[in-house]
């Protein structure tokens, strides 16, 4: 109808031809882009299929041919001797350096070249005393480190077997502290090393510093042992530690910040049971009073 020819062609579907007569440019344009999209789809699949068909065929020569496949392990081979031996001749390091990566610090045109196996020391000019500390302390609370610690118990556990005496291995858990970043949000990472420090410096005035060992188990787990100590006293020493963290009360900002302990003891006598079975028994009491809620002590013996 004409007046749906004159809608129409408004909409710039239809346009008239000098000759008076309407035909459709826009539904011709239209069939022409999508038969050239499908076209050139069509002959994408095409070369897609050829692609896999000879990474098939590839992949199946090797499989199937032993021979094949280790006459391209030796091309490759070939091909990596001849790049280094080219390396060698352009920068004239050794040929150990270049299969170690490490090549030479002056090239054949005199050309720097770094040395990336040198590096050089920063603690070469400390004193003995801070490279003992840097050594044998953690970076960031004073106490010492796990290794250390761990060195000592197995030294401690052969001399009581030897002598027959008690050992006793204690694991103290921060309680709560992972939901720490729930309560403060953007600060829990400050509130978090203020509760470290505190409970680090209370254990610290509490363990006998010329005989006891204080160290870092894990994130907010620490670990001390107790040479020469019976299942009773170190019951005694971890009340004590429980009862001044219970009464610890911090002042971040505008928040007061209590919080409590749940520690894990293993004693053993002589040498019935190793190093590492002993912090793993004394970190499973330890993990037994947290699922309990946490400020209390359990005590493992052997």
């Amino acid at each position: 109808m004409p007046e749906n020819d004159e809608l129409l062609a408004n909409l710039g579907i239809l346009k008239e031809r000098p000759g008076g007569c309407l035909w459709s440019l826009g539904l011709k344009a239209k069939s022409k882009v999508m038969s050239s999209k499908k076209d050139e789809h069509q002959e994408w699949v095409i070369k897609d299929n050829f692609f896999h068909r000879g990474v098939s065929n590839v992949r199946n020569t090797l499989h199937g041919n032993a021979e094949a496949a280790q006459r391209a392990m030796e091309l490759v081979k070939a091909k990596q001797a001849q790049n280094a031996q080219q390396l060698v001749s352009q920068t004239g390091a050794h040929p150990t350096q270049v299969a170690a990566g490490f090549p030479s610090a002056v090239t054949q045109q005199g050309s720097s070249v770094p040395q990336y196996g040198a590096k050089t020391c920063q603690c070469q000019d400390l004193p003995e005393d801070e490279l003992e500390k840097r050594a044998l302390h953690d970076p960031t609370l004073p106490v010492l480190k796990f290794r250390y610690v761990l060195n000592r118990l197995r030294s401690e556990v052969r001399r009581a077997a030897r002598y027959g005496h008690t050992t006793s291995v204690m694991i103290v858990s921060i309680d709560g502290f992972a939901t720490l970043p729930q309560r403060f949000g953007n600060f829990a990472e400050m509130v978090q090393n203020e509760v470290l420090l505190a409970a680090s410096q209370r254990f610290s005035a509490i363990i006998r510093r010329d005989v006891d060992l204080l160290g870092r188990y894990l994130n907010e787990r620490f670990i001390i042992v107790l040479p020469e100590t019976s299942a009773e006293q170190a019951q005694q020493f971890a009340e004590r530690i429980r009862a001044a963290i219970e009464g610890t009360c911090l002042e971040h900002m505008w928040h007061k910040v209590t919080f409590t302990v749940s520690l894990g003891i293993c004693t053993s006598t002589g040498e019935t049971l190793p190093a590492e079975e002993m912090i793993m028994q004394a970190d499973g009491a330890a993990e037994m009073i947290e699922k309990r809620g946490g400020n209390g002590v359990h005590t493992i013996t052997f």
